[in-house]
């Protein structure tokens, strides 16, 4: 009895955020198909574009945080509690948004100065 409740909970609780995660990440997997002619390079280059688009994903998601928490002190004009809510989450996208940018412009410089942008790394081929 006590398992076929555990199943249940576990099924309420986090069969949605499986299926979310699993719906985000259908066309990665679908890009990750091997087609014909397809080598580790392209693999390499799929990874590649992958981790370029999660600074600018986080980044967004810092600057919606922050003004999500903006309307939230603006529009809890009477309670205390709220407010002190929304003032903290106002510091706290402030201080993400600061330290992604900084991140970014940090790697961005390094890579350039080292000159690892210009350089192309090719695998070896298998065949």
């Amino acid at each position: 009895m006590c398992i076929k409740k555990a199943r249940r909970a576990f099924a309420k609780s986090y069969m949605k955020k499986i299926i979310a995660l699993g719906a985000f990440f259908a066309p990665f997997v679908a890009s990750a198909q091997a087609a014909p002619g397809s080598n580790v390079n392209a693999l390499i280059s799929w990874f590649h574009a992958l981790i370029k688009s999660l600074p600018p994903i986080i980044l967004t998601l810092a600057v919606v945080y922050f003004f999500w928490n903006v309307a939230k002190y603006v529009l809890a004009s009477g309670d205390e509690e709220k407010r002190k809510e929304g003032q903290q989450g106002i510091v706290y996208g402030i201080i993400g948004i600061t330290v992604m940018v900084s991140i970014w412009g940090l790697v961005t410089f390094l890579t350039s100065t080292a000159g690892f942008g210009a350089t192309t790394i090719t695998a070896p081929q298998v065949f």
